[in-house]
């Protein structure tokens, strides 16, 4: 298993008069066989192996993303709370560490449902908010397809349990989230993207303020190498595998071409960093 990670030391930047602040809720243990059940495992350690990068397992960072932007504190996404995996759900001490007082946490955006992004809202232990002042938002279509009675035996085996969950925690958030549509400003200088194929209403959200740019990217892009240097290989993890692939084709052409920075959820520590063509492909420039 892979070693926690113990990001006290938060990342900031400003994009126009928005504060961005990038902080860790850990790690996550993932598979090669999960990430590309589809892609002959040669090719697969191949592209790796040219990376630098470990085969045997895969250990992908959670980095989550807290903005500030006139008077509301908005967190995107709320990491995974402590009973996903161990080495996750470090998303408290880390906005304790960055002196966040959670209470002043205006809202809270879920790119979508899957447990890492939303079970962290909850407090494991007596089913409180984390986030007692905030309301929530998440897309319409995320919110229809995990509600339905039936959203357990519309996803892959492994997600079974996770569906149930995630159901149920959207049910405890209810009276205070708001189901909005790509397109729609959230907040001032934040605007929801259709990013849809990961899940099924899964969003990104660009921040602009004072002519500058930035993209917190949710789970469109994953993976350092895999999702630039191979667009085109079916993950795992995403819900409509063909939709995902033209999600992220179109996502990359539009960063390499405008030139805009990205926060990946799970790229390295902290995710930051730019797109650039590489040959057919793209390739991930940590700034």
């Amino acid at each position: 298993m892979p070693r926690a990670l113990a990001a006290t030391a938060a990342f900031r930047r400003q994009v126009g008069s928005i504060e961005l602040t990038v902080l860790s809720d850990g790690v996550l243990d993932v598979t090669l066989s999960f990430t590309l059940p589809e892609t002959p495992r040669g090719d697969a350690e191949a592209l790796l192996t040219a990376h630098g990068l470990p085969a045997a397992r895969m250990p992908a960072q959670t980095n989550v993303s807290l903005v500030k932007t006139g008077d509301e504190l908005v967190l995107i996404d709320a990491g995974s709370g402590s009973n996903y995996q161990a080495t996750a759900g470090k998303l408290a001490e880390n906005l304790e560490a960055a002196g966040v007082d959670p209470a002043k946490i205006t809202k809270v955006v879920f790119t979508h449902a899957h447990p890492d992004h939303l079970w962290g809202a909850i407090d494991d232990f007596d089913d409180t908010e984390r986030f007692s002042n905030a309301s929530y938002v998440i897309s319409a279509a995320e919110w229809d397809f995990w509600i339905e009675p039936d959203s357990a035996t519309r996803v892959c085996d492994c997600w079974t349990g996770a569906a149930l969950a995630s159901a149920r925690i959207l049910r405890r958030l209810e009276k205070k989230i708001e189901r909005r549509r790509p397109g729609e400003q959230v907040a001032p200088g934040l605007t929801l993207l259709e990013t849809s194929g990961h899940t099924p209403g899964h969003v990104a959200v660009l921040l602009h303020s004072r002519g500058e740019s930035l993209l917190i990217g949710g789970d469109v892009l994953t993976h350092v190498a895999i999702s630039f240097a191979r667009p085109e290989w079916r993950h795992g993890g995403d819900m409509d595998r063909d939709r995902a692939i033209v999600t992220r084709k179109r996502l990359l052409d539009q960063l390499a071409t405008e030139r805009m920075p990205l926060v990946g959820f799970h790229l390295p520590w902290p995710g930051h960093g730019m797109v650039e063509r590489s040959g057919t492909n793209y390739r991930f420039v940590p700034v």
